[in-house]
């Protein structure tokens, strides 16, 4: 065989399975997930009008987790009342319900369709009862380590709206 026909051959078979192995060396959405993300901001879109979500006092905190195994959990937090005994139990009620009122967690697992860019989270409990065993769809977008979380299109009383989390990837 030429020498030139062998190398040009080698070097054509190799240029072939570029694509190949480009798409193979790509990092999975799900890959990219992984991990703890603290929560930028949250809010909601009602009826064209942006509001924090859920009337959430500001400042909002929270922190979002996705595990190898395919478990995550969610914690958020509204800014709450000065009040801080030493024993919440101490509390009025009043003052309690004041507390639990801006906080709001649930966990479960995930799974992510890589093409339409979805997660889904099925949840096994919540601080909400009414979520044990729902699923939530939330479209994302991932660009430098700022992860944004769209929820489904949701409606309340004629208005129509959705729910929109940017979150930092935690160090």
């Amino acid at each position: 065989m030429d020498r030139r026909f062998f190398v040009t051959a080698l070097a054509g078979a190799a240029g072939a399975r570029m694509p190949f192995v480009a798409a193979a060396q790509r990092t999975s959405w799900r890959s990219q997930l992984l991990g703890a993300w603290s929560l930028i901001n949250a809010i909601s879109l009602t009826d064209g009008k942006l509001k924090p979500w859920f009337g959430r006092t500001p400042p909002i905190t929270g922190i979002l987790m996705y595990l190898d195994n395919g478990w995550m959990s969610v914690q958020i937090a509204g800014a709450r009342p000065e009040t801080n005994p030493a024993n919440f139990d101490d509390l009025p009620a009043n003052d309690r319900t004041k507390w639990l009122g801006q906080y709001y967690a649930y966990y479960g697992r995930f799974e992510i369709d890589e093409a339409a860019r979805v997660v889904t989270h099925h949840i096994t409990d919540s601080l909400l009862p009414y979520e044990r065993a729902a699923v939530y769809r939330r479209k994302f977008d991932l660009h430098d380590n700022v992860l944004t979380l769209i929820t489904e299109p949701w409606q309340d009383g004629g208005k129509t709206g959705f729910n929109r989390f940017i979150w930092k990837r935690m160090a």
